[in-house]
């Protein structure tokens, strides 16, 4: 369906109808509105009932074990690349090892986004999406150990 005429000056003016349609007809004709991109739909998935970042926090804060280990380890690439299962899932950002099992129902964008990084370094990616999130804070309490490199043989 055609938008409506675009009345004149001289038959716009008589009917008092010029300021309006000058706004509703520039915004119809602008190349803008016609050439804009639809924003991009969200990542964000639906997380169950009671995994909510308060949760996290709540969970973080309770001092349950959410580490798995006794003492910070100095983690190979070898070791880290062993835990890349959903039961067992570690990941290293900015040299840091952090077991992201607990965390995986609580992640915004779902577990499968988060097992993407699961058993290898994620620091490219997460930068790359995350770049705003305080990793050191997120995930404190999953801290497993420092990713360092492979032993000489």
């Amino acid at each position: 369906m055609p938008p409506p005429p675009v009345p004149t000056r001289a038959n716009a003016t008589s009917s008092g109808l010029l300021s309006s349609t000058r706004v509703a007809s520039s915004s119809l004709l602008s190349p803008l509105a016609t050439t804009q991109k639809p924003p991009k739909p969200s990542k964000k998935v639906a997380l169950a009932p009671g995994f909510g970042p308060l949760d996290w926090a709540q969970l973080k804060s309770s001092g349950e074990d959410l580490r798995g280990v006794d003492t910070l380890l100095r983690v190979p690439p070898s070791v880290l690349k062993s835990h890349n299962k959903k039961q067992d899932a570690w990941t290293a950002i900015n040299g840091k090892v952090y077991n992201i099992t607990p965390y995986l129902p609580y992640h915004p964008g779902g577990e499968k986004e988060l097992m993407r990084v699961a058993g290898r370094d994620g620091t490219k990616l997460f930068s790359l999406t995350h770049a705003w999130v305080n990793v050191d804070f997120m995930l404190d309490s999953c801290l497993v150990g420092f990713l360092v490199p492979e032993p000489s043989s």
